[in-house]
């Protein structure tokens, strides 16, 4: 089985160039360094580039949305937890105060479903 050759390239360390693109000095003195250079600029690496910025950057819209409405859910979530059964009953009576043709019709609908539920 045939090896490709090695390239020679390996990935740059932290603070250092890439090695796959070249710097002005070694494209005058190495041909191969040339042709990477122009491989880089080819359209369709452009276009990959373009493609991976425009990815990272719906990523962060993303992460921001998903921030924002995990906030919420744990505000609501600590909002719940601090409610107790009086707080909902006073609340009830609140509302049922500000429109009693809705507090009675919605007390009908439960004696209706409390009736055929509990007839058999």
């Amino acid at each position: 089985m045939n090896k490709p050759a090695n390239s020679g390239h390996r990935p740059p360390r932290k603070g250092q160039p890439d090695a796959a693109c070249p710097t002005e000095q070694t494209m005058e003195t190495d041909p191969d360094a040339a042709a990477c250079s122009a491989a880089v600029d080819s359209p369709k690496i452009r276009s990959a580039a373009d493609a991976v910025h425009r990815a990272r950057l719906e990523f962060e819209k993303a992460q921001q949305v998903y921030d924002e409405v995990r906030r919420e859910a744990v505000e609501r979530i600590e909002k719940v937890r601090e409610t107790t059964v009086g707080d909902l009953i006073e609340g009830t009576l609140d509302a049922v105060r500000k429109r009693p043709a809705v507090g009675l019709g919605i007390a009908a609908l439960i004696g209706f479903f409390l009736g055929r539920l509990f007839r058999r």
